[in-house]
């Protein structure tokens, strides 16, 4: 769980090999930028086990390479013990709509 004062992010999408890694590096790149990295707790999960272990899309590691933005990631889906965790974070973040309709499976 993040320590005081620090806030927390997951995004989230069906496998967790594009939009929601894509998601958490950007988010990360920004966070970094503007020096609130520390304050950050940023993370990202599938609702699926689809793509478990595998890394992240060649073609998203190819656009996050192009724009400098630093991108290290193992798929892996959203546990409830994950979920619990980042819980009290009050940002979740359902990269496509599917992503949203399966928390309830969650």
């Amino acid at each position: 769980m993040a320590s005081a004062g620090t806030k927390s992010v997951l995004f989230v999408c069906l496998g967790n090999i594009c939009r929601s890694p894509i998601a958490e590096a950007v988010f990360r790149k920004m966070a970094t930028d503007a020096g609130v990295v520390d304050k950050w707790k940023i993370d990202s999960a599938a609702t699926s086990t689809y793509e478990i272990g595998n890394p992240p899309d060649h073609r998203g590691q190819a656009c996050m390479k192009r724009h400098g933005v630093s991108m290290r990631h193992v798929a892996r889906q959203v546990r409830p013990l994950l979920y619990v965790a980042l819980a009290s974070a009050p940002f979740l973040c359902s990269v496509v709509a599917v992503g949203h309709r399966q928390w309830r499976h969650i």
